[in-house]
């Protein structure tokens, strides 16, 4: 089902090789792609208009960065909390933390609505307990807990509409989908997608297009799946690397869907491009990331 009428020829832009890329943010106002290496500790980004990129090294395991509205810098998702993160100056303020009796917690993916309110997952980094849980983190700086507890909570994803919430189970092979209200509420929680891990892997990053399409990455699956806003599979796109983490849309009319991949623990003979940039050219478009109004 690779290039389905939806997409062009997938393109590697960055064979960065990182460890685990993840979190992919289109900043419209740069024209750049911006993504973390969690197990690295970096920051990236990758300017579209002349293919340049920049790094900086992060202080601690983060999961995140989302813009912020009418101030520098970014949110971002870290081991030990959020911070408001200033990558030029190196400055880096904490801001809060859902829950610090958790110490092996870690946040792990992040999304904004277009209220300015940030949805955020915390991961248990040994992966071996059901400690982690959706938040919702409003511009005030408080917080909720909304689903859960998971081993490892991922996506998650809003229609761009802002009333579908989609949250992934990692490790129970599950994505949900949630209608929410312009207040943040959660309700009507069901099944959208059940991956077979042995065929597909686990479900990882996601993102949601103009036709409300979700675009749902493949850990350990080789792939980006797109499925129907009911849930059924309408194409695919393969991937040369198992380890494909996330993905988001981007380029000047937004159509271009970026994908971040991982090189955790894998032969690099083998799987040379493990931890690359990938984009691929489609026929449809999703949105610039909202930003958190905190």
């Amino acid at each position: 089902m690779n290039n389905f009428d939806l997409v062009g020829e997938l393109e590697c832009v960055w064979e960065i090789q990182a460890t685990c890329g993840e979190g992919p943010v289109w900043i419209e106002s740069e024209q750049s792609l911006y993504f973390v290496d969690i197990d690295g500790q970096k920051l990236h980004c990758f300017r579209e208009e002349n293919s340049s990129s920049q790094s900086w090294p992060l202080e601690e395991k983060t999961g995140w960065i989302l813009p912020r509205r009418n101030k520098s810098g970014f949110a971002a998702g870290c081991e030990t909390g959020m911070f408001f993160l200033d990558p030029n100056s190196g400055k880096s303020e904490f801001a809060m933390v859902p829950d610090p009796d958790e110490k092996e917690n870690r946040f792990n993916d992040a999304k904004c609505d277009i209220r300015g309110r940030i949805w955020a997952g915390r991961s248990h980094d040994p992966e071996s307990q059901a400690t982690g849980w959706l938040y919702r983190i409003d511009p005030d700086l408080s917080f909720t807990m909304w689903d859960g507890p998971y081993i490892c909570p991922n996506g998650p994803a809003i229609s761009l509409d802002d009333k579908t919430l989609y949250h992934v189970d990692t490790f129970g092979s599950t994505v949900w989908a949630f209608d929410k209200d312009s207040t943040g509420t959660l309700t009507n929680r069901r099944e959208f997608v059940q991956l077979d891990q042995e065929e597909e892997g686990f479900p990882d990053g996601l993102t949601v297009d103009i036709e409300n399409r979700v675009w749902l990455a493949h850990w350990g699956g080789a792939r980006v799946t797109c499925f129907s806003p009911d849930g059924k599979r309408i194409g695919r796109i393969d991937l040369p690397v198992p380890q494909v983490t996330s993905c988001a849309f981007g380029g000047q009319d937004l159509s271009t869907l970026y994908i971040t991949t991982a090189a955790r623990n894998l032969d690099m003979n083998e799987y040379p491009m493990a931890g690359a940039l990938f984009r691929v050219p489609t026929k449809t478009a999703g949105a610039a990331s909202p930003s958190f109004d905190g």
